[in-house]
């Protein structure tokens, strides 16, 4: 068994592990002291597990109304261990108990973390336990406040406050609100809109930005990618809200949805009351998500920078390179390749659900939830409680490549191979 274990790829763990987690999260919470009284079929527990663990937030069961304490407990584990990763927990588990770290933990770790280096892995979760943990506690106790002057028991206050804390950083989207209200409950709250604004951005910075910005503090010594994840990050929501705003939103509910589409998935309005032109930019935002190394999902930030620097290159006869740095051909495949499977992926589901649900749904409807969870966002226009159950099916396949990515999936199946012969190389025309 040990041999087996040490022949598999970290690619290959990582997605058994995820399974296992899953699997093992959908039979806690269909337990009777899960749910209240008959609430919820196993497939609705099975669905849910998935969501949290791939940290999306889209449900087929109002969470509030089917799960009880012991259940959104579950829920928030599920969530805490999707968005930080469960290697990242194995690790600091080990190295608590002053057990020896294989070589294959860490690479397990670096891959689950989607870091290029395993080098000062052990320091770096670490640093990634500590930040998430003292923003969470932060976040429960800034959104205590709001929920006791509504609620006005401490206890509940407490829960809640923590539990949409969690879900806010690790950008799952789930809430305890009820009646998939999401956070409509607080529209127009100025205070509880920008808290959870700011720990859906904190949460999707990534954790190798957080610590260069907490420890360089000037832009010129941050590093090149910190410098292009605050480049993306302020424009996709700056122009996301302007855009959210020309389809008739206010200027509140157009920065919070700029922020949350960012793979977070909270809401304050109905998803179905927005604009064809503003769902659209919702689908764009979503589809391009939060940034490598983040709680989030997506194709990340870096992906389509690295894509319009290559694009522009090609325009211009540049060489491909920003913020005095020279963007290496091996980044624009890779972006180019995530970039293209991650369409393909979208496509393809939704065609089929189309074609299981015929004429039933538009297609917006279809494409906005299928992007929804490919890039683990969570909005939804009320469309996944109604699926099928051969739909349903389709979305938590589509949630579970989009956490761990296509291209984890894929180098599960293939060998890297050395080639001995090189073959002529050919222009092919293009355009």
């Amino acid at each position: 068994m040990a041999n087996v274990k040490r022949h598999l790829r970290p690619g290959t763990v990582l997605v058994i592990g995820f399974l296992s987690i899953i699997i093992l999260g959908s039979l806690l919470l269909y337990l009777p002291v899960s749910r209240r009284g008959s609430a919820g079929t196993y497939l609705d527990c099975l669905f849910v597990s998935v969501s949290s663990v791939c940290v999306t937030g889209l449900t087929t069961v109002d969470i509030a109304n089917t799960f009880t304490v012991f259940g959104r407990f579950v829920l928030a584990v599920l969530i805490q261990l999707g968005g930080l990763g469960f290697a990242s927990f194995a690790l600091f588990i080990i190295a608590l108990l002053g057990r020896n770290i294989s070589f294959s933990s860490i690479s397990l770790a670096k891959e689950a973390m989607n870091f290029d280096s395993g080098k000062g892995i052990i320091g770096m979760v670490f640093s990634v336990l500590r930040y998430a943990f003292c923003i969470e506690l932060v976040g429960a106790v800034m959104l205590f406040f709001p929920y006791y002057r509504m609620t006005g028991s401490i206890i509940r206050s407490i829960g809640m406050g923590l539990f949409h804390s969690v879900s806010a950083f690790n950008n799952a989207g789930f809430d305890l609100n009820g009646d998939f209200s999401s956070l409509s409950v607080f529209h127009g709250n100025v205070y509880v809109n920008i808290v959870v604004a700011l720990l859906i951005l904190l949460g999707g910075l990534g954790f190798i930005v957080m610590k260069d910005v907490i420890h360089q503090r000037k832009w010129g010594k941050f590093s090149f990618h910190t410098k292009i994840v605050l480049f993306m990050t302020f424009v996709l929501v700056s122009i996301g809200t302007l855009f959210i705003m020309a389809g008739g939103t206010s200027p509140l509910d157009a920065f919070f949805h700029a922020v949350s589409a960012r793979t977070a998935g909270f809401s304050t309005i109905p998803m179905e009351s927005l604009s064809n032109s503003s769902s659209l930019v919702m689908i764009f935002l979503m589809f391009i998500g939060a940034n490598p190394g983040s709680t989030g999902g997506g194709v990340k930030t870096t992906t389509v920078f690295v894509i319009f620097i290559a694009m522009a290159s090609v325009v211009t006869g540049k060489k491909p390179d920003a913020f005095k740095r020279r963007i290496p051909q091996d980044s624009i495949t890779k972006a180019l390749t995530v970039f293209v499977m991650a369409i393909i992926v979208i496509l393809i589901a939704t065609f089929s659900i189309m074609l299981i649900e015929g004429d039933k749904y538009s297609t917006l409807d279809v494409l906005f939830e299928v992007v929804s969870a490919a890039a683990t966002v969570g909005l939804s226009r009320s469309l996944t409680p109604l699926l099928s159950i051969g739909s349903q099916m389709i979305i938590m396949a589509v949630m579970f490549l989009g956490r761990l990515g296509p291209l984890t999936i894929v180098t599960m199946f293939t060998k890297m191979r050395q080639e001995h012969l090189e073959h002529i190389e050919e222009n092919v025309l293009i355009g």
